[in-house]
């Protein structure tokens, strides 16, 4: 007898069992008030857990995309740099402009 943990009732009877098993000590003061909070914390904290999981992975998504396009952009002979990111290391009065901290960043890691 397996335990289908894709279903929903069956991990909510699994999670049932064991703190029934866990709770019997004090079951006769606290038990099902202490086991119905138990349960709405728990689902909670799954419920956070998958809608993090989620926008991670909507965001994993997003930049994989990007860094496809990116990619073929490349393949393709063309310059993201030259197109997004003028080279104006000097303003229009010819004096040189200071570095974001982002860019003295970049400018590290290379």
């Amino acid at each position: 007898m397996g335990i289908d943990f894709s279903k929903k009732e069956d991990r909510e009877g699994y999670l049932q069992s064991k703190l029934d098993d866990l709770l019997d000590g004090i079951n006769a003061s606290y038990g099902q008030t202490l086991l119905d909070e138990l349960m709405l914390r728990l689902e909670s904290t799954v419920d956070d857990f998958n809608k993090e999981v989620d926008d991670l992975m909507g965001s994993l998504k997003k930049s994989s995309k990007e860094k496809e396009k990116l990619i073929q952009k490349i393949k393709a002979g063309e310059s993201k740099k030259s197109e997004s990111i003028p080279d104006d290391t000097t303003a229009e009065d010819d004096s040189p402009r200071e570095l974001s901290e982002w860019e003295k960043r970049l400018e590290g890691m290379s």
